[in-house]
């Protein structure tokens, strides 16, 4: 178990550690506050002589969606508006019923849902 034998720690300040330290190719430069994982046996000489102090792992930021995620998100966004435009229309045609606006809100009604339709294919 490699990991029980590396710790993570935060330096207080900007550091250069050292390539066989960070396990890298060539030397780390760490910036203030930046969590890095070092052997212990380092960790714990550098919060000792107060260059770093100790600290949890980094959380890992979710992934980022998928074209396809995107995509979906977006004809989602797209469906719901033309349902409120539905919902909309049906309302201002519950409210028109019976006057003179009754035949323009029926119009606009039926693109609604024409709209509505076409989002869903």
């Amino acid at each position: 178990m490699a990991n029980a034998k590396k710790k993570w720690i935060a330096c207080k300040g900007n550091l250069t550690i050292p390539a066989d330290m960070a396990g890298e190719k060539g030397d780390l430069q760490v910036q203030d506050g930046q969590p890095v994982q070092v052997p212990a046996f380092y960790a714990d000489s550098l919060v000792q002589d107060g260059i770093a102090e100790h600290c949890e792992a980094p959380k890992k930021k979710p992934a980022d969606p998928t074209v396809e995620e995107k995509a979906a998100a977006e004809k989602a966004a797209r469906v719901k508006t033309a349902q409120t435009a539905v919902t909309d229309a049906q309302a201002a045609l519950d409210a028109a019923e019976g006057t003179d606006r009754a035949d323009g809100a029926r119009a606009t009604l039926l693109a609604a849902q024409e709209a509505l339709a076409a989002q869903k294919d």
